[in-house]
């Protein structure tokens, strides 16, 4: 990579980080006492909009540099333990956010007259993206796109 891929790598990492960060503090909670019973806005995604390239940029660098540093590392013990690692991190943090998510979605019904079904409740909706866009969810991500960028170098050079 040259100079000017790794600032630009290096910047959209750090933006992306601080966007999911900053969606995190900024996706309110859920209030008790309106006239549905619940209650929320979510001005934190908005800016999203906007980022949107340099996540993009931040996905394709870590794809790009996963890769390049496991065809460097192929057969060596570290490349079967990253592609280990890069798994369970990401299943780990996806798990917990999903059994956080599923609480949430009980609470909102318990407390929403609106709803007849749990099943009419998304685990992703308005009162769940505190959940979903935190920093453990940012990292998963970018461990997953490590995951991939290993077990495509390990189906290349076996093929």
């Amino acid at each position: 990579m040259s100079k000017l891929s790794w600032f630009y790598y290096s910047t959209s990492l750090i933006i992306t980080a601080i966007i999911f960060s900053l969606i995190h503090v900024f996706t309110e909670p859920i209030v008790i006492g309106s006239s549905n019973g619940i209650s929320n806005g979510n001005p934190g995604l908005f800016p999203l909009v906007f980022f949107t390239p340099f996540f993009i940029v931040s996905i394709m660098g870590t794809y790009k540099l996963a890769n390049r540093l496991a065809l460097k590392m192929m057969k060596t013990m570290p490349f079967y333990s990253m592609i280990v690692l890069s798994f369970l991190f990401p299943s780990i943090v996806y798990s917990l956010t999903l059994k956080k998510a599923q609480e949430l979605r009980v609470f909102v019904f318990e407390h929403n007259q609106l709803v007849t079904k749990i099943a009419e409740i998304p685990l992703l909706n308005t009162y769940s993206n505190s959940i979903f866009f935190t920093g453990w969810t940012f990292l998963a991500l970018h461990f997953t796109v490590i995951w991939i960028a290993y077990v495509l170098a390990f189906i290349k050079h076996k093929g």
